[in-house]
């Protein structure tokens, strides 16, 4: 997998978020984009994702020398992050059986999913504090089987102990994966090639 950033830009209303970002990313890689608070980091990750058209430039997508619309990329991608909902009236075990009726994991069962993240598998998506969602998140996004990996903000409301196994799992992954961190706190991309700082 090859995604190919080409002058990107980005704005709401009349302000400009970005210009002119232009970057490669390759299968296998681990990279970084960085910047402080309001950069537009998320924005840049949603835009790589395809949930966010650019104003000016393009994504180009190619796996195995084929172009992918940018409209069918979402079947190629797992993605995690702070800001994504889940449903609250869920446990944690029909979360990831209903994750699993539309992504297939990789490496892993659902049983040894929900052993890794250490929730009750019968506690409700509602009931969990902001750190146990975000590993949900996490877990989900890490163990789908994909071509790319995009985490923003990684170990956001994790104590010591879930951003150590984060770490570990973003750093020795088995897909060979396009694996993509956007974050401004240095330990979540340690080791990550910067391609783009904002």
């Amino acid at each position: 997998m090859k995604i190919e950033l080409d002058k990107v830009s980005k704005k709401y209303g009349s302000q400009w978020i970005y210009r002119g970002v232009s970057a490669v990313f390759e299968s296998g890689g681990r990279y970084a984009i960085t910047g402080a608070n309001g950069s537009g980091k998320s924005t840049l990750l949603k835009v790589i994702s395809g949930m966010v058209t650019p104003n000016e430039g393009k994504v180009i997508y190619t796996h195995s020398g084929a172009t992918i619309p940018a409209d069918e990329i979402y079947q190629h991608i797992s993605y995690s992050a702070p800001y994504l909902d889940l449903p609250e009236e869920l446990t944690v075990a029909e979360m990831v059986a209903f994750h699993q009726q539309m992504r297939a994991l990789h490496g892993i069962t659902a049983a040894d999913l929900l052993k890794a993240i250490d929730i009750p598998a019968t506690k409700e998506i509602r009931d969990c504090s902001s750190g146990m969602k975000q590993r949900v998140k996490l877990a989900l996004a890490y163990y789908t089987k994909s071509d790319i990996l995009l985490l923003d903000e990684p170990t956001a409301n994790m104590d010591h102990h879930w951003r150590d196994w984060t770490n570990v799992l973003v750093k020795n992954d088995p897909q060979q994966r396009v694996v993509i961190i956007c974050s401004n706190e240095e330990y979540e991309y340690e080791g990550a090639e910067i391609v783009v700082r904002l």
